[in-house]
């Protein structure tokens, strides 16, 4: 049994602006669809955390940390942080934040999706959650 269909695990809310979490948040929320959805923050502590069960699983930058730590049979949905083995990783091609690049032109880009990531996002949801029912 699932808690949701989706478990969104935010990113670290002292990198960037408040408005920049904002606008990424609803950006990523809004690919979900109809889909239900529970939201973890990523300064969560391990110790008594229980992660919501779920079929999908994003983790934006920081957020992504958890995703290699979950059932390798879930989808998981990297934005903007790691990569790992079974992991889809989406991140903008000016954003180099990972590599170290602080710079305003690499954190502006680390809060955009690109459109084309949007639609594959969204068809890796759908055909998860709505061909596989």
């Amino acid at each position: 049994m699932y808690d949701c269909d989706i478990v969104y695990i935010k990113g670290n809310p002292s990198s960037g602006l408040l408005i920049q979490h904002e606008k990424i948040n609803k950006s990523i929320t809004d690919l979900f669809g109809l889909h239900t959805f529970k939201t973890v923050d990523s300064n969560i502590s391990n110790k008594d955390f229980k992660m919501p069960r779920a079929k999908v699983y994003i983790g934006f930058s920081r957020g992504s940390r958890y995703l290699k730590k979950l059932d390798k049979n879930m989808l998981r949905i990297s934005i903007g942080g790691i990569s790992g083995v079974g992991i889809n990783t989406f991140i903008n091609s000016d954003d180099k934040i990972l590599a170290g690049d602080m710079s305003e032109l690499s954190m502006n880009a680390h809060f955009i999706i690109l459109e084309k990531d949007k639609i594959k996002i969204k068809n890796l949801i759908f055909n998860l959650l709505i061909n596989n029912k």
